[in-house]
């Protein structure tokens, strides 16, 4: 078993770009592209399996006042309490693991054949779900609004220049859905979807998903143009089957740090890799330090933002054990 402590897929931990400087950031995009996949049916190659660790320091989320931005109480329904919501939190699986980092190689000519069924993208709760996903070129992704309230889809491409505008539009609740139901003491109110709204995957890339009316809501994906990819489990653990025989890039993306590394791929072999997730790597969380906000709780009169969903906490230590 080969345990990888892989250089940074970046030069510095802070190498990130801002796309609009106080909503979000645009990493580097480590996805090559500019050549056809050919599938091949019937094919049977090499096998990858593994995981994912994370050691060193943890990056803390981003944090949002939730006065500045719309819907505050049925959004606050996860929040911490004081409101302010926390950008998604992906918490270390047992043994430092990385749950739902995204697992490919790069530049995989030919090989077997790639799904294309549709892949759904819900928000619900003021969250894109899934955070993180993966998508081929060629594939639709159909989004649907679960929320009571109205969101403002935006997707962007990554680049080193800055982000690259792919996709707006607006993504209607149900009818029947009342924020009230949601607010009400004594009342539980029912998700229903709203219409679905399909965007047409061409680019291949790192996408961003975001909500221009609640700056908090964010979701990633990435894009190729083959089939070999995967996400980490519970755990940590992946596997990639059929692999055509070669040396590539393995490349290990989350938001928390991403990395990349060289392996060899046997033809009827099973190559087992765990990667480490270098704390130097470059995440996509900007240095964020917690001040206090002129814009204040108080604003919102009597009321309070209640955390009915979820209590948002982050008392992760800044530095995990080894």
């Amino acid at each position: 078993m080969l345990i990888l402590r892989t250089e940074p897929l970046f030069p510095a931990r802070g190498t990130i770009l801002a796309v609009f400087a106080v909503t979000f950031c645009a990493v580097l995009n480590p996805v090559h592209s500019g050549f056809a996949y050919e599938e091949i049916p019937n094919f049977a190659g090499g096998d990858l399996e593994g995981s994912v660790f994370m050691k060193g320091t943890l990056h803390s989320p981003r944090r949002y006042n939730l006065v500045l931005s719309a819907d505050p109480y049925y959004c606050g329904r996860i929040s911490d309490g004081k409101g302010w919501r926390l950008s998604p939190i992906t918490r270390p699986g047992p043994n430092h693991s990385l749950p739902g980092a995204v697992v490919y190689l790069e530049n995989v000519p030919r090989g077997k054949a790639a799904p294309s069924t549709p892949a759904m993208v819900q928000t619900k709760d003021c969250m894109f779900l899934p955070h993180v996903g993966t998508a081929k070129a060629g594939q639709d992704l159909h989004f649907q609004n679960w929320d009571p309230v109205e969101h403002k889809l935006e997707i962007f491409l990554t680049s080193a220049t800055g982000g690259l505008h792919l996709f707006g539009q607006t993504l209607p609740p149900h009818p029947d859905n009342r924020k009230s139901d949601f607010l009400s003491e004594g009342k539980t109110g029912t998700h229903r979807a709203g219409t679905k709204v399909t965007y047409a995957v061409e680019k291949t890339g790192i996408i961003l998903f975001r909500c221009s009316y609640h700056e908090f809501m964010e979701g990633w994906g990435i894009v190729l143009p083959h089939p070999y990819v995967t996400q980490a489990g519970k755990r940590g653990e992946f596997s990639i089957t059929d692999i055509p025989p070669g040396t590539y890039n393995l490349v290990i993306w989350h938001p928390m740090g991403q990395t990349i590394t060289s392996i060899h791929i046997l033809p009827g072999r099973t190559l087992n890799v765990d990667v480490d997730v270098s704390s130097t790597s470059t995440t996509a969380y900007p240095e964020d330090t917690h001040k206090p906000d002129p814009f204040g709780i108080d604003l919102v009169g009597d009321a309070h933002i209640v955390p009915t969903v979820e209590l948002q906490e982050w008392d992760a230590p800044s530095e995990i054990m080894r």
